[in-house]
Parts: structure tokens; sequence; C-alpha cells
């Protein structure tokens, strides 16, 4: 059988669906290769969430083909948003599917090879028949991620998900937790669940009541139940919407040991003005409110935030008013883009675009401030001892890194491998992007 290689662009959602693409086809009798020269078919997952990501993937396809190449096939955001225009720009694309299809990829690569099709397009939005379809999983890692959410229905004005990922919708609990026994029975550690909007995650039960509707589960029911499951030590789940933050799934990081004191609630914006153009449906200060109950409920939890700045109509002020609400948060990680506009997105056609020069003066001054935190954070953890889990080796001989609960990297020099592991580790220094520790 043929042989492939996958390139992987963008979120973690996208990292599991190519792991999931992975699975199929090794189940239909092909080969996974990791050099893209060894491969006769090239598959291209892609992400459409910033700008010139067209101009990178046919770079990258221009880069990677070779004459070995019998096909190549386009899948994800990108596939769903612009498929014909890929066809027009690249004329060696032979597959474009979107992120509800990669289940079919199998059988129009089949086609392909048969000579039945030259060109094959599909960007139907299933109602998420590739859960059902996909095979477990052969080779589980100690940390592994669970789908239990896709699409968003919020419709952020900047964002392209709802087009290319289509409307919410929630895997049904008895799946989710199959998958999970699944994964830990077979060595996985730490499960993450994953979702464009996971704290909307509205799934059905597993149990039906005789002369009762259908029950569902939210995020903090699921949590609880996930969290029982043997062999797991750590759970984590990303990403929220603040607007869907509630009490109730505060109050479940005190109730779950396994349950990190971390999460990840992106504000974007600390202008209302801004936050009502983006369509985020909060003010800054509900924002904040959240976060002040947060760490009421929960003293122990740490939060991380996306900001997007030079959104169109930003002024000077709306600016500082985000360095206000990052002063009152105090975040332990975050990540900071430059507004790109997306084709199809209510934003793009906004007037008062933010000139280049000015939105890569604000991203500067605005990681300075985001880092400025983050290193006061590393700092106050010198002299405590965690538990890491350690996911790769370092730079250097006997050096590992690993993540503590408030997924900062940990490095450590030990004579022992330590990939897959958890240990306790007492932090000596702190840097920027780091604490560096050592195993007792």
């Amino acid at each position: 059988m043929a042989s492939f290689y996958i390139k992987t662009y963008g979120c973690m959602m996208n990292v599991y669906d190519s792991d999931k693409m992975a699975n199929l086809l090794v189940a239909r009798g092909y080969t996974q290769v990791l050099n893209p020269h060894d491969a006769d078919i090239l598959i291209f997952y892609t992400c459409n969430v910033r700008e010139k990501a067209v101009h990178k993937l046919l770079s990258d396809i221009g880069r990677l083909k070779t004459v070995n190449a019998k096909i190549i096939a386009v899948g994800g955001c990108i596939a769903q948003a612009e498929s014909k225009r890929l066809f027009e720009r690249s004329p060696s694309i032979n597959i474009s599917f979107g992120p509800q299809t990669y289940h079919k990829l199998p059988e129009y690569i089949e086609s392909i090879l048969k000579g039945e099709r030259k060109r094959i397009i599909d960007d139907t939005f299933y109602k998420m028949d590739k859960f059902n379809i996909c095979p477990k999983k052969k080779n589980v890692s100690f940390s592994e991620h669970i789908a239990i959410q896709e699409g968003c229905d919020n419709f952020c004005t900047y964002c392209i998900v709802p087009y290319t990922r289509g409307r919410e919708y929630s895997r049904p609990v008895k799946d989710i937790l199959n998958e999970a026994k699944w994964l830990l029975d077979n060595g996985a550690q730490e499960i993450v669940l994953w979702g464009q909007n996971v704290n909307s995650y509205n799934g059905e039960a597993p149990y039906i009541t005789i002369g009762q509707p259908k029950a569902t589960w939210r995020i903090e029911r699921l949590l609880q139940e996930v969290s029982k499951l043997p062999g797991l030590r750590r759970l984590r789940y990303s990403t929220s919407h603040p607007k869907d933050f509630n009490e109730e799934l505060m109050r479940v990081h005190n109730e779950i040991s396994v349950l990190v004191p971390f999460t990840h609630i992106p504000v974007q914006s600390g202008s209302d003005k801004i936050l009502k153009q983006m369509n985020r449906g909060y003010t800054s200060a509900e924002y904040l409110a959240k976060l002040d109950r947060f760490r009421k409920i929960c003293p122990s939890i740490q939060f991380s935030s996306d900001f997007i700045v030079g959104f169109p109509g930003e002024t000077d002020e709306d600016f500082k008013d985000t360095l206000r609400l990052v002063e009152k948060a105090k975040y332990t990680i975050s990540f900071s883009f430059k507004y790109s506009p997306r084709s199809g997105t209510p934003a793009a056609k906004m007037r008062d675009q933010v000139p280049e020069k000015v939105k890569e003066q604000r991203l500067e001054i605005l990681q300075d401030t985001l880092l400025r935190d983050q290193i006061t954070f590393n700092k106050a953890l010198i002299g405590k001892t965690q538990e890491i889990l350690f996911y790769k080796k370092g730079k250097h001989s006997k050096q590992y890194i690993g993540k503590n609960v408030y997924m900062q990297s940990v490095v450590v020099e030990n004579g022992d491998d330590l990939i897959g592991k958890f240990r306790n580790v007492l932090i000596k220094s702190a840097e920027e992007n780091c604490v560096i520790g050592q195993v007792v």
C-alpha cells in the first residue's frame, strides 16, 4: 500500500483531527512516514485563523512536493473556506476536504489512485459522522486529547470558525467516556477535553429515564465523571468562552483533585467598545468580576488568555483599556496576536482598519506587559516543590522538559528517562518562559 505524510497547522483540534486521519489510513493498510520525501501521499491539514495562511500552504506544497508524490490532499479550515481558489492556484492539488469530512479521505484517495477521478472537493457539513467511524487509537500517549465539542454559535465578528467548523455540536457523554476509558486503559495518564467552546458543552446523557425526555450533561458533570476513571492523574479542558463560564464550573475545580487549578479564558480586548464590535457578549468589568469570583471560590486558580490588538477602530485609548485589564487580571501565561482580516467575516469589511505599523507597536507593548506578569509568577515558584509530567527531551544531554499544573515549562537535568512520568521537582530558578528545577 501507499505511504502518507501529514503536515498539520494551527490549533490542537487540528492535531486531534490529524491523529484520527492517520489512524483511519493505517487501518486501511497505508503506512505513515515522517519524511515527506518518502511519501506517496502528501496531506496538508490547515488552519485559516491567521492572515496569509493560503500563501504559507501553497509555499509548503511547492517545497515538499516530490516526483514520488502521487496525491496531494488539502484539508481543514482553508479547504472548507477556499477549496475552489486552492484548485485554481495549485494544479497539483487532487483532494480538498473540510474538517467534517476527513473520515471520507481514504475512499477519496483510493478513487484517485484507481483513476476514477482526478480531483475531489468535499466541503459538506456532515453531522459528526467522523467521530463514530474513526477507529480506536493504537499508539496511545501518556497525554491525550479528546474532542468533546466542535463548532461555534458565537459568531465573533473576526472569527472564521463558525463558517469552517460549523455550528456547535456536543458529542454524547457515552462516546466520550468510552474513548477516555480506552485511552487510560492503554497508557494515558493525562486527559485534555477539547473544543472550540468547551463550556457550552451540552451532550446527551449516557442513560434514558423511561417516560422522560432525553437528558443532557453540561461540562461540569462530564468532568466529574471522567475524573472517576481509573488511571487518570491529570485532567484539563480548553478552550472556554467568558460569557459561558459559570460558578458551577468554578466550584468543580475545588471538588476534583485531578483537575488542574488553571484555565484558559480568552478576553481578546479590554475595551468595551471593541468587545461590542467583536460581538463577544460581555464587558471588561463583567470579565474581571468572573476572575475575581473564581479566585474566591478556588484560591489556587491561575488564568491564561488570548488578545487581539489592532482590531478595526481600536484607538490608543482602547488599547490602554486592554493594558489596564492586564494589570488587574495578572495572567500566568497569555497569547497575543495582531488582528488579521479573514475573508467572509464581518470585521474584514469594517472601516477604520488599523495600520500594520500601529498593530506591531501595540503588540510589542502588550507582550512586554504580559511577559512581566509571567516572569513575576515564575519567580514566585522558586523554593516550591511541584508535581511535573515530563513531555520531551531538552536541547542538552540528560535535559528533560515537563509541565506543571499551570502549563509552565519546567526544565531539569536527570540521568533517568523521564518522558511520560510524573516526578516531584523543587524549583530552583526562573527564566522568562520556563522554570528550572531539580527532581527530588
